[in-house]
């Protein structure tokens, strides 16, 4: 009997010493992987899952609190490099160039002229602005502005579908009566007798039909027009047409081409090599030089700007174009 009372004490020791250890154990786990929880946010990639976890978390911390001071701060700072320019955004707005706006036949109307038609005598041609589906003159503006400088009164507007040119001749009308308007910035200062239009997509077409119905058209410029055959066959004003060989909105090949070739009278026909459909808003400039030497060639009568425009003249060579054609000229 004291035998088996001896081993029970033994085995009672033994299960004591066992339950000891065993809750010991459970709650150094249970420090480890609450330390490590919170020391995430300071070493999230820390992957040891041992008795060694305290001592990697403490490191970690460490090189936190040394770091914290290069991490990008909480307020807002001007950054040391300029930002990376959206392909939408629109180059920075010429100088040189007024602009005023006002309502006409209940249709905003914006007037753009160089600064200095107040100093000088002479009076300007007038360029009538029609803008593509959906879109007011504001996201041509830089394109506008840019063609103004070249010595030209140019107006746009508000109209958003301005296919049948009535948007466009409404615009004409409100520039000849500003010249007549003695409180107007550009009273006295309108060439009746030079008069021209120019747009974009929609406004394109609407440049092709105005020049066919309104003979106080001198010439046309149509960008990435959306142009029926049936509507430019009808054109006797000198009509250039831009296309954009990346345009998958207004194809060259289904609606610039055919209507170059319906045209009766002089036209032009070019493709830019990497154009789009709004190339012309957010790099102006790749059309404003060839569009101010259109108008210098029939609204100035410049011998020199008309050449550029004839095979073998500056646009059929130029390298950022393809498929120059022309006739008439």
């Amino acid at each position: 009997m004291r035998k088996i009372k001896s081993s029970l004490a033994i085995c009672l020791v033994i299960c004591l010493l066992f339950s000891f250890t065993a809750c010991g154990k459970d709650k150094t786990d249970d420090t480890t992987t609450t330390t490590y929880e919170n020391a995430q946010a300071y070493a999230p990639d820390t992957t040891i899952y041992n008795n060694t976890t305290q001592e990697i978390v403490t490191e970690a911390q460490t090189q936190a609190s040394t770091e914290a001071p290069t991490q990008a701060p909480t307020t807002t700072e001007t950054p040391t490099e300029p930002p990376t320019e959206a392909p939408t955004e629109a180059p920075q707005v010429l100088t040189g160039v007024g602009k005023y706006t006002a309502s006409y036949a209940g249709v905003e109307q914006a007037v753009f002229y160089p600064n200095s038609i107040t100093a000088n005598a002479e009076t300007l041609p007038v360029i009538a602005w029609a803008n593509g589906t959906g879109f007011s003159y504001t996201i041509y503006e830089n394109l506008i502005k840019e063609i103004a400088e070249g010595g030209y009164i140019v107006v746009a507007n508000t109209e958003t579908m301005s296919a049948d040119g009535s948007a466009q001749i409404s615009s004409l009308d409100f520039v000849i009566s500003e010249n007549n308007n003695s409180s107007s910035v550009i009273y006295g200062k309108v060439n009746t007798s030079k008069l021209a239009v120019a747009g974009h997509s929609q406004g394109g077409r609407s440049s092709v039909n105005t020049a066919a119905k309104d003979s106080r058209i001198v010439c046309a410029l149509s960008l990435a027009g959306s142009n029926f055959v049936e509507e430019a066959e009808k054109l006797s004003a000198p009509t250039l047409f831009f296309a954009g060989a990346k345009d998958m909105i207004v194809s060259a090949e289904r609606w610039i081409v055919p209507a170059y070739n319906a045209c009766k009278g002089p036209a032009v026909y070019v493709n830019l090599k990497n154009g789009i459909h709004t190339t012309c808003s957010t790099s102006p400039q790749t059309y404003s030089g060839y569009a101010v030497k259109w108008f210098d060639a029939w609204l100035k009568n410049d011998s020199s700007a008309k050449a550029v425009f004839r095979n073998g003249g500056e646009l059929s060579s130029d390298s950022a174009w393809q498929d120059f054609q022309c006739k008439g000229i």
